[in-house]
């Protein structure tokens, strides 16, 4: 059984900042050990937003093997850990950066959303809203409710368009999470 192979990205913002995290895949999603990974206050243009959403992408990297077989244990456990230690760094700077009290209070209610892309078989970044619930939580709508929540965009599209696609995306993000709304239209 062939495995279609993708990248992936989470971006995340709230009322404070928005940040781009580049993620490994093992059939799951980890915080990248190596790849772009960034924040900075929310008023950011739509070109920063799409400049880092490409990087984070091209930067992601893919260890599901496409024949369908399984990973090596080992490497996987080495991997989670090393995962583990960069994304609680990178939380521990957002809150010193934004003034949160902790972690945990920076973990709280923000909107998210998630970049995938099929490099092996597709040009185009598919940026998915999600719904956030009050433990915050983050999830996709179901099939059947998730029309104008999905959007498109080619990664070779101009920054500002990938960024224009990522807040259009933000604004359909809903829950008691939700942070505002859109700074751009």
């Amino acid at each position: 059984m062939a495995v279609i192979r993708s990248k992936s990205c989470s971006i995340r913002r709230t009322d404070k900042w928005i940040s781009v995290e580049s993620e490994e895949v093992w059939y799951g999603i980890y915080f990248s050990r190596k790849g772009h990974v960034i924040h900075a206050p929310r008023n950011v243009p739509p070109e920063w937003i799409g400049r880092n959403v490409r990087l984070a992408l091209q930067t992601s990297e893919s260890f599901t093997p496409i024949d369908g077989s399984s990973v090596d244990r080992e490497a996987r456990i080495a991997m989670e850990e090393a995962s583990n230690e960069r994304r609680l760094a990178f939380w521990d700077d957002i809150t010193a950066s934004y003034g949160y009290k902790s972690r945990d209070v920076a973990w709280k209610k923000f909107d998210l959303v998630a970049a995938s892309w099929r490099f092996d078989s597709t040009n185009d970044i598919k940026l998915l809203s999600t719904k956030s619930s009050r433990d915050g939580g983050h999830s996709a709508w179901p099939r059947n409710r998730n029309e104008g929540r999905v959007f498109s965009v080619p990664i070779d599209a101009s920054d500002r368009d990938i960024g224009e696609a990522v807040l259009k995306a933000f604004g359909k993000c809903e829950g008691p999470g939700k942070s505002t709304e859109p700074l751009f239209p």
